[in-house]
């Protein structure tokens, strides 16, 4: 890949940054969970370690750009460019029907650029940090002179918050890393109510809500490592990060449409009311091993502190928040290094493990996550490059038909596309 290749794809990258509303035009096919507060919390893994079942707090290679550590971006003499995406399917059921739906979307965009060889890296970032999409029907009831009306309520929305991030991260020994990132963040939230009531007298509704807020955010990371830890050729690195709370001054807006006639019409603008909305503290450690050259092992793990986040538009929302807790263990092998010829050789592979405890609490049930994980990965036949492409599989179990709520069977695919290239260096020969 040539330097105007990359150049272009940082321009790309800068130029993505007046989208980061592009939240807001999904479709409404994402966790019906995602409704609640500022959307479902995102874990910014690669597809690589998405395959391990691991958060990639501790683990890193030369083929890949990772977001979760920022004291990893300092080791390397690589310009380094990665964009992730994801597919998901949810197959729905509650203890009344059952459904499917899918979602297709863009993850991240990094890129991570060597100041000084293998001490100093700055990284670049836009990537979201929780999402809203979802479509959600359910039978109400209400009183009016001791008589009762039902009605049936449409709720769609899209949204979350996104954040643009540069970072840095310094080698201070041949051991020990430090990162330190803050980033931009904007929360966009975007819903859609339908009213439609049993008696035909009464007109059905449309109450449309937009909420939107910004913020600073800060976190920080710290990497340490050893060679020869307990034979000669094997490596051991111990990795941790921290996000400190973030806090939205947010604005909410809303309008009410009714339908009159064959007209709709607004009867009802909504005064702009604020509200505080808060993304807890959050922190993860972990460990990886790596025994050789071929093969390696990583067990990590994370706390969200989602009992002290808030969400002041919606006290109920709020009230289901509960700290979330995130284990999870993988392994990688490698045999390209063994310098086979042979086709399967050609690739690595990994699997794990993993369990979320989810940072909500509904009817007394959390609303607990767990995942099975597989990946392949092949890097490119250039060795000069050291580009790489990761795929993961993953098939989840998410929580249950139990107390008036929804089961989810997830089979997500994720895809990482690593490039790098030697930017810096004069080549004798094009």
């Amino acid at each position: 890949m040539t330097k105007k290749v990359i150049l272009s794809s940082v321009l790309l990258f800068f130029l993505s940054i007046g989208s980061v509303k592009a939240q807001n035009d999904e479709g409404q096919s994402g966790t019906v969970y995602s409704l609640y507060g500022s959307g479902m919390p995102l874990l910014n893994n690669t597809a690589q370690e998405k395959g391990m079942g691991i958060l990639g707090v501790s683990f890193t290679d030369n083929q890949s750009v990772g977001l979760t550590n920022p004291a990893q971006w300092g080791s390397g003499i690589y310009t380094k460019i990665a964009a992730n995406f994801d597919f998901t399917n949810y197959s729905i059921k509650d203890s009344l029907s059952s459904g499917n739906n899918s979602l297709l979307k863009i993850g991240s965009f990094q890129a991570i650029f060597p100041i000084l060889k293998n001490k100093l890296g700055m990284s670049v970032a836009l990537y979201p940090e929780t999402r809203s999409s979802y479509n959600v029907n359910s039978v109400r009831t209400f009183n009016v002179g001791g008589r009762t009306n039902e009605f049936l309520s449409n709720r769609t929305g899209t949204g979350g918050v996104t954040k643009f991030e540069v970072g840095f991260g310094l080698r201070l020994t041949n051991n020990i890393s430090l990162g330190y990132a803050p980033s931009y963040a904007f929360l966009t939230e975007s819903e859609n109510e339908t009213i439609v009531f049993a008696d035909n007298t009464i007109a059905s509704n449309n109450v449309n809500t937009r909420i939107n807020g910004t913020a600073v955010s800060h976190r920080f990371g710290l990497s340490i490592g050893k060679t020869n830890f307990l034979k000669a050729d094997d490596y051991i690195r111990i990795g941790g990060a921290i996000t400190l709370p973030t806090n939205f001054d947010s604005k909410r807006k809303s309008e009410t449409i009714k339908q009159v006639g064959l007209q709709s019409v607004v009867v009802e603008v909504g005064n702009t009311g604020t509200a505080n909305v808060g993304l807890p503290l959050k922190m993860s450690g972990g460990v990886s091993y790596f025994f050789n050259s071929k093969f390696n092992a990583s067990t990590e793990f994370q706390l969200e502190k989602w009992d002290e986040a808030e969400y002041g538009f919606s006290a109920s929302e709020e009230n289901a928040f509960t700290n979330r807790y995130i284990y999870g263990t993988g392994f990688q092998y490698h045999p390209y290094r063994s310098r086979s010829t042979k086709f399967f050789s050609k690739f690595k592979y990994s699997a794990g493990i993993s369990y979320d405890s989810g940072h909500l609490e509904i009817n007394n049930n959390k609303i607990e996550t767990l995942w099975f994980s597989a990946g392949l990965g092949l890097v490119s036949p250039d060795l000069r490059t050291n580009s790489s492409f990761d795929l993961s599989f993953q098939y989840g179990l998410r929580g249950t038909i139990s107390n008036s709520l929804v089961k989810e069977n997830i089979f997500a695919i994720n895809l990482s596309v690593n490039l790098t290239e030697l930017m810096f260096l004069r080549r004798k020969l094009n």
